[in-house]
């Protein structure tokens, strides 16, 4: 099932990203910070290890995105830009972060997205 977690968005934007997807026959749901040391696995009903990793809080927003077929990609994420509600951090599901926890994730995504911007929690003038 193609399904959207949403982490640590505002509600207006998560009321978007929920109608967006309704529209376009995919489950969302957002996450609380109480499951930011679950599987992203256990998350999406494909795994039963409840155990909790270590965690803290999640300083921005961030999607995850399982189940998309190259198509219905571009398509959701050019909706969210038409929509206004587009979000910086995105991970569509793989093999690998799949076993992450969505704390786990949100560091690597966003040591990726400072490492391609060229930032590193600083501005550059």
């Amino acid at each position: 099932m193609t399904e959207v977690l949403l982490f640590n968005i505002e509600n207006g934007k998560a009321i978007k990203i929920k109608n967006l997807c309704r529209q376009m026959y995919i489950s969302a749901r957002v996450i609380d910070e109480s499951e930011y040391g679950i599987k992203l696995s256990t998350l999406l009903g494909r795994g039963d290890d409840r155990t909790e990793k270590p965690h803290g809080a999640i300083d921005g927003e961030m999607l995850y995105l399982a189940d998309f077929n190259g198509g219905l990609l571009n398509i959701f994420l050019n909706q969210l830009r038409r929509h206004k509600a587009a979000v910086a951090l995105k991970a569509v599901m793989t093999e690998t972060n799949i076993d992450f926890t969505p704390y786990e994730l949100y560091h690597e995504l966003k040591t990726e997205h400072e490492t391609l911007n060229g930032t590193s929690g600083t501005r550059s003038k």
